[in-house]
């Protein structure tokens, strides 16, 4: 089971030497904590502005407030 890190606002999403990752304010990330984030290759996104990474699970902290 990956971990959950949880992340304020929207992802900024970008391509790395073909490699899609994500920037993102974190809240929780288990090494890095509260910080500026750019994620591993992400491999799958969901509708609800989370997605998925090589390593963790990665959710809007606004989405998880209004639909606990």
């Amino acid at each position: 089971m990956k971990p959950v890190v949880h992340f304020i606002g929207e992802a900024r999403f970008a391509d790395y030497y073909g490699i899609e990752c994500a920037h993102v304010v974190t809240t929780d990330h288990p090494v890095w904590g509260s910080d500026n984030v750019r994620t591993s290759k992400i491999v799958q996104r969901f509708p609800d502005g989370s997605f998925e990474t090589l390593n963790t699970v990665y959710k809007p902290i606004n989405n998880e407030i209004q639909n606990p």
